[in-house]
């Protein structure tokens, strides 16, 4: 197993995540999440109320949600068995996350079902996954995938109880050694599919050649795409920035149009459709049957088109659009799929990754050995596991809430990157990499001090358990991040005359960095988040009582800011605000 030894050699998640290391290794692996850290802040439950729930990740942005259990033998044989009982206890994860009643839930996973919950109501959600997750092989238990079956059926019924308007699928997978190699092996490919096919087209199509490129162009059997679909599901799309996202209201209503259309009036459907771009490792179209030979095969453009035809009752005689085009230049090839994306709405990051303030970021970062920021830009080769990386997406979302807008930040993060006007506001001309680097460590010192208070059960006191709580509401993070920024004059003793160039003098080791903030954390959240909750309510909702818990932190943080300076001595002198020149330490 080649995965092993990569995750052995993932430090990072087996000292801090200890049991839950292997199933966070499989969900960065599986989604591609740039930084892990922040998603477990938000993810995990594992405790002793988290009702068979390890893990519930949402992530609206990719319309998927997952709810695991996890199982780590120690010195693990290969015939071991993976324990049966544990995949049988996702049934009662699912039953509390589709619970009538979001409020009769633990609290201890209250905020996640929530969070799970909200968002499928509002149609970001369509696909739900359920894993069990281990280090055994998958083959050595059969009771396992009738656990899985079983719990797979009664979480359908479920759903369609809480939400019968909405039409999300439910997928249980268990996810072994077998599985967690085959998304390791392929984590750094294009094209996951290996195979070779025998494709109908028909029987017409021309080639096109570029410098380091050809591609043949025709038309396909709708049945054909319905029948590697099925067979293959999200495997076909390993080039695409996103999956098939389901049919349904909201933004998959685009899908159900393509469901009626195909079912409806198929002869017309290669007029009504733009058609499907794949990448292939090669084609030979010299049969003279009609036939297409194809080798290696991932739609980076059709997703939802292909889904959308796997989801119809017929597909009689439609055609489709397609393009195979072949290119061994990954350049090229990562320009060919954003630009075949353009139109669609994927990660607006994409869209804004070639802008001068992200060039200008990037190369900035470039000093820094340890640190990795993409600015947006998504790229073949995975970045070094020795660096930090900073995902976009919560570099914004931690820029505005420190910067005074935790409440949009919180609600918000798509709009971040898409919208002009917020997108603006956060990548200033002067924004640079130094205070990206200030605010992130922030915020992950902030995630770092949860997880510390989360292990701590069941011997945290009564006031460590009062912080946890608070820290696992949603919009906690953001609305934290707002209030230091609120108290940084407090802190730093003096006045902020940009809060904008506030950065650390030293910027070398991210972990000092993190370290320090967290002891600003220590001193200042015991005695703030009685005063917080207030803003948090059913989230992050209002601006005016963010505002208003913020002010109020402050206040208070002035009555002991003597004592506060004295307690954070080293914070302060690593602090650089920009209103005088500090040695470099």
């Amino acid at each position: 197993m080649n995965y092993i030894a990569d995750y052995r050699a993932r430090t990072d998640l087996i000292n801090k995540y200890k049991n839950n290391s292997l199933l966070l290794y499989a969900l960065q692996l599986r989604f591609n999440i740039s930084d892990i850290a922040s998603a477990a802040s938000d993810a995990l439950t594992d405790g002793g109320d988290d009702k068979k729930c390890d893990l519930i990740y949402v992530a609206p942005e990719i319309g998927i949600a997952v709810v695991a259990q996890s199982y780590m033998k120690q010195n693990p044989q290969d015939t071991d068995l993976a324990p049966g009982n544990k995949a049988s206890d996702l049934n009662t994860a699912s039953a509390w996350v589709f619970a009538q009643n979001a409020e009769d839930v633990p609290e201890r996973i209250r905020e996640q079902v929530k969070d799970l919950q909200r968002s499928i109501e509002d149609g970001s959600i369509s696909i739900v996954y359920f894993w069990y997750v281990h280090n055994l092989n998958e083959c050595n238990n059969p009771k396992v995938k009738e656990e899985l079956g079983a719990m797979q059926i009664n979480s359908k019924a479920a759903v369609q109880t809480l939400f019968p308007k909405n039409e999300i699928e439910i997928i249980a997978l268990e996810v072994g050694n077998e599985t967690i190699e085959k998304w390791y092996n392929t984590s750094n490919k294009q094209i996951k599919i290996t195979d070779s096919f025998n494709v109908k087209t028909v029987n017409r199509g021309f080639e096109i050649q570029g410098e380091k490129w050809k591609a043949f162009v025709t038309a396909v059997s709708a049945s054909w795409l319905k029948e590697i679909y099925n067979i293959y599901k999200d495997d076909l799309f390993s080039g695409n920035p996103r999956n098939y996202l389901g049919a349904g209201k909201k933004k998959n209503k685009i899908n159900l149009g393509i469901i009626e259309t195909i079912g409806e009036q198929p002869d017309n459907f290669w007029a009504y459709n733009n058609g499907i771009t794949a990448l292939v490792y090669n084609y030979d179209a010299s049969e003279n049957d009609g036939k297409l030979l194809v080798s290696g095969l991932t739609i980076i453009n059709g997703a939802q088109t292909t889904g959308a035809i796997s989801n119809a009752e017929t597909v009689d005689n439609a055609w489709v659009p397609i393009r195979f085009i072949v290119c061994n230049d990954f350049s090229i090839v990562d320009a060919i799929i954003s630009n075949n994306n353009k139109q669609n709405e994927i990660l607006p990051s994409d869209l804004r990754s070639n802008d001068l303030i992200q060039n200008r970021l990037r190369k900035e970062f470039e000093k820094y050995d340890k640190l990795f920021y993409s600015g947006g830009r998504r790229g073949n080769i995975r970045p070094s596991r020795s660096k930090e990386v900073l995902d976009p997406y919560v570099v914004a979302q931690s820029l505005l809430a420190f910067h005074g807008d935790c409440v949009t930040a919180y609600n918000s993060k798509t709009d971040l990157w898409n919208n002009d006007s917020l997108y603006g506001s956060i990548f200033k001309e002067n924004l640079t990499a130094e205070h990206i680097i200030f605010i992130y460590s922030l915020a992950r010192a902030i995630d770092f001090y949860k997880l510390q208070l989360q292990q701590k059960d069941p011997e945290r006191t009564t006031i460590e358990n009062m912080q946890y709580v608070f820290l696992s509401k949603r919009g906690a993070k953001m609305l934290f991040l707002y209030t230091v920024g609120k108290c940084m004059e407090g802190i730093i003793g003096k006045k902020i005359s940009n809060s904008w160039n506030l950065q650390f003098k030293n910027n070398s080791d991210f972990d000092i960095l993190v370290s320090l903030w967290e002891k600003v954390i220590a001193s200042i959240l015991p005695m703030s988040f009685q005063h917080l909750e207030s803003a948090l309510g059913d989230g992050l909702k209002s601006k005016e009582q963010s505002e208003k818990a913020g002010t109020f932190v402050a206040g208070i943080l002035t009555g002991f800011q003597t004592t506060i300076q004295g307690q954070l001595k080293d914070f302060v002198e690593f602090i650089d605000s920009g209103s005088e020149v500090f040695p470099r330490l």
